[in-house]
């Protein structure tokens, strides 16, 4: 012990002996009220300064003593019965007790070791250097209770040290302002009182608005008060706003932003959470978990594939891995980290979804032995689940006669096997067979990819086009891709109305105008409306051929109605296609021009006297 210590040690004796006999003076009814008056909402704080980190070529010594000074002005400037500012010396007695050298530079773990034993409730970590402008400080305040809740303190030069070391006493000072009110705060929330909890922080927010400590308590009141997502990641980024690195921020801004599905904004702030500590593991599976659930495999794999790398034994790493390299269909990674679990993990040897993925992996890796070994021992170990054994039989092509038939009997009501049973009839030519067969499992599974793309199909071999429409409407209304439903109808309204130029009937022609206009709603464009010009024009000319030739007053009036209003949307069709399809939009437009007269005469004719003859018939030709 220093001399100077151990002189500061009996003057202290020396100090508690006259307060004990000033005290067993005090009389007792006196004692009571001046203890109520001078009642404390908290308990004493005891504020911890170590030695300052030399920086930019400082020596030690700078540090000790800049950190010596502000403990000497911050004394000054609390209120001594509300914060207690630990001496230099007990923490140089304490750090000679446990053997390091006091002038050192205090690493973090010493820094609690000494704090604990000095019960401190905040310390300051700060270092010094000496610039062109003379001294310059900087450093932040942290809570012992959490290391989380910290505030930046505001960077301070002057051209001496002792005038550096005022000033950034004062920033202590002022920081400090935020924290009795951020207690209250702390206190409400356990209390489950979220309204004074805010009405708390604000209070220390007004007292030191750069406060991160009081904001960061703002963010919890907020959450327990079940605030809008909006104004939760506001706050949030207010935090951020002072301190980059906090962590109580970044978590409440990635679980905003998940919330308001801005994936890639919430990556980045998850990332940066788990940076703040990469030594907490809790904390890198939570981050792991939290991308994976938010949408972000691709980005939560290259992070676990370096955790994986530096923590081999951790099991719960190498779980998140499997499921992140499964979702990005990684098949290497997925079965090298599936092949691992197979071995070590007993939870994944209990899990039927496991064996049916690692198959799959695989399968899809041109390992088709392996995928059948897989899904055999998944079978075997897993008798009742209908999904494994669905991809089991589609692997199994040389059973694929009974195999299918057997599943059926077995899970009657399996999606997956009614589909691939469809596919089989289809291929065998029945296609009414396939199509029920279809209906049943798309029934079973609506959210079967393209089911209602394959329903259409079939309907339209079957020769039923506008069954084929109403599956397509389905399709949409289920969330099928809508760039696929809309290319599907029209490459089949194009087939139709090729088939219709064959049969030159106004109800081939109107079939095929219907499929093409469905998808032109869907995603318009130049072809689709040339197409739907030319399907017009076509059933324009069919209808006034079949008027002219019927003698039924009311059906020949009716074609006729039909042809002249289709004339219209031909011509806007027709003119929509003279860019792609020049030629044929020419010639069909000068065909328009001549078919358009007659059929206003047609109609007149039909609807009041005799038919007469149609001019002769052009049809564009589509490519």
């Amino acid at each position: 012990m220093t001399l100077h210590a151990r002189a500061r040690r009996r003057a202290l004796a020396g100090a508690a002996a006259i307060a004990a006999i000033v005290a067993f003076a005090w009389p007792a009814g006196a004692q009571r009220a001046k203890d109520k008056k001078d009642a404390q909402e908290f308990t004493r704080q005891g504020l911890l300064i170590v030695n300052f980190a030399p920086r930019a070529g400082a020596d030690m010594k700078l540090g000790r003593k800049a950190a010596e000074a502000v403990r000497s002005r911050i004394g000054k400037l609390v209120n001594k019965r509300e914060v207690d500012v630990i001496d230099g010396d007990d923490i140089e007695i304490r750090m000679e007790r446990a053997g390091f050298n006091p002038d050192t530079v205090y690493e973090l773990r010493d820094i609690r070791a000494v704090g604990k034993y000095l019960r401190a409730d905040e310390f300051v970590i700060a270092s010094v250097s000496n610039g062109p402008a003379g001294p310059r400080i900087s450093g932040q305040l942290f809570l012992f209770r959490d290391e989380r809740l910290r505030q930046p303190l505001p960077e301070v030069t002057a051209r001496k040290i002792d005038s550096a070391t005022s000033l950034f006493a004062h920033s202590i000072a002022a920081a400090r302002a935020q924290l009795a009110p951020e207690r209250r705060c702390e206190n409400a929330l356990r209390e489950g009182s979220a309204s004074r909890a805010i009405a708390a922080a604000r209070e220390g927010i007004v007292a030191y608005p750069q406060g991160a400590i009081a904001r960061t308590c703002l963010l919890w009141a907020l959450r327990q008060n079940k605030t809008p997502v909006a104004t939760l990641l506001a706050e949030a980024e207010q935090v951020l706003a002072i301190d980059s690195s906090n962590a109580h921020a970044l978590e409440a801004a990635a679980i905003a932003l998940d919330s308001l599905r801005r994936r890639d904004e919430a990556a980045n702030h998850w990332l940066r959470l788990a940076a703040t500590d990469t030594a907490d593991l809790d904390l890198a599976v939570r981050v792991a978990y939290s991308l994976l659930d938010g949408g972000n495999s691709k980005r939560a794999e290259p992070f676990l594939v370096n955790l994986c790398d530096a923590h081999p034994e951790e099991l719960r790493l190498l779980q998140q891995k499997w499921r992140a390299a499964f979702e990005n269909k990684n098949w290497p990674l997925t079965i090298s980290s599936g092949e691992l679990l197979l071995e070590r993990d007993s939870v994944a040897r209990r899990d039927s979804s496991f064996f049916l993925k690692l198959g799959l992996a695989y399968h899809s890796q041109s390992l088709p032995f392996k995928a059948i070994e897989t899904l055999a021992h998944g079978v075997a170990s897993f008798p009742n689940d209908a999904r494994l054994y669905s991809l089991y039989t589609q692997y199994i092509k040389a059973e694929a006669d009974t195999v299918v038939p057997r599943g059926l009997a077995l899970f009657p009501q399996s999606a997956d096997l009614l589909a691939l049973s469809a596919k089989e009839l289809r291929a065998r030519g029945k296609l009414a067979e396939s199509l029920n067969a279809t209906k049943q499992a798309v029934a079973l599974d609506t959210t079967m990819m393209q089911g209602q793309l394959m329903i259409a199909q079939l309907e339209i071999e079957l020769g039923q086009p506008d069954s084929a429409l109403v599956a397509l409407h389905a399709g949409l209304a289920r969330g099928e891709d809508s760039a696929l439903v809309a290319q599907f109808a029209l490459a089949k309204g194009n087939t139709l109305y090729r088939a219709a130029n064959g049969t030159k009937t106004s109800a081939d022609f109107s079939a095929s105008l219907r499929m093409l206009a469905f998808s032109d709603s869907v995603r318009p464009s130049d072809q689709s409306r040339f197409l739907i010009g030319a399907a017009a024009l076509g059933t324009a000319q069919s209808a006034l051929t079949e008027a002219a030739k019927l003698a039924d007053k009311a059906t020949s009036c009716r074609l006729a109605r039909m042809a002249t209003d289709l004339i219209p949307v031909a011509r806007t069709g027709l003119h929509a296609g003279e860019t792609l399809f020049a030629e044929a939009a020419k010639q069909s437009l000068d065909y328009l021009d001549q078919l358009d007269p007659f059929a206003q005469q047609q109609l007149k004719i039909a609807c009041v006297d005799s038919p007469t003859q149609v001019p002769p018939a052009v049809s564009p030709r589509p490519r």
